[in-house]
């Protein structure tokens, strides 16, 4: 990261929430849907094009790196569970597909980023999914922090390991062991919002110790999660 992140947070379920200042950021990927807002944003693609654009939504699991960021942003990541990337969302490729048109609120606050949230998605609710996966979803949650094997979920919802894998490529638009990730960082976040250590929500989410949460963050967000306890304010 290349310069200063600094604003407030929130976790809610199956999202993150953030406004303030966003700074730069080397390619990383979310295993989330991130939607990212800010009049002076230039974001980069794995095809190493620059594009500069006031508001991007960016699919999970795609590589993008902020070439430069804004002093008075928003961001979100969307657990891609409540998202639909099988139609109408935009492709991974070149940074340029995932400018977005939206209204920028004067209040940059919470509930004004959640109520863009849900209009952003709006057009990309989800369709009723599988049975299984609905119940994939919520076993991965309830087996936190512990270990999330595909072998023993499939088992539990009544399909094999290559269909369920499938559905969750097909779906989510990411595989079965990141989405695992997502679900252990959001726990980690969680708890780092509640003002436990590093290690503690390491811990808490299912990793072996602080330094694993490290690299996961970093490879995730760009960032290491020390600017999470140091310049953002957690809102309850």
């Amino acid at each position: 990261m290349t310069a200063r992140w600094r604003g407030w947070a929130a976790i809610r379920p199956g999202r993150l929430y953030y406004g303030g200042q966003i700074g730069a950021a080397d390619l990383h990927a979310h295993h989330a849907v991130q939607l990212l807002i800010g009049e002076e944003l230039i974001l980069r693609g794995a095809d190493g094009e620059a594009h500069a654009m006031p508001a991007a939504l960016i699919p999970a699991n795609t590589p993008h790196a902020i070439v430069r960021g804004t002093s008075d942003g928003l961001l979100a990541l969307i657990d891609p569970a409540q998202t639909d990337q099988s139609a109408g969302f935009p492709p991974p490729g070149s940074a340029a597909a995932w400018r977005v048109e939206v209204e920028v609120p004067s209040d940059r606050g919470l509930p004004s980023l959640t109520a863009l949230v849900d209009h952003v998605l709006g057009a990309t609710t989800p369709p009723p999914r599988h049975p299984a996966l609905n119940d994939a979803v919520r076993i991965v949650a309830a087996m936190l922090p512990g270990q999330a094997r595909l072998a023993d979920v499939a088992r539990t919802v009544h399909m094999s390991e290559s269909r369920l894998s499938h559905l969750f490529k097909e779906e989510f638009g990411l595989p079965f062991r990141p989405y695992v990730l997502w679900v252990r960082l959001g726990a980690a976040l969680s708890s780092l919002s509640d003002g436990a250590t590093l290690t503690e929500a390491a811990h808490t989410a299912g990793f072996s110790d602080a330094a694993h949460l490290t690299r996961a963050v970093r490879r995730m967000m760009g960032a290491a999660p020390s600017f999470l306890a140091a310049e953002v304010r957690w809102l309850s």
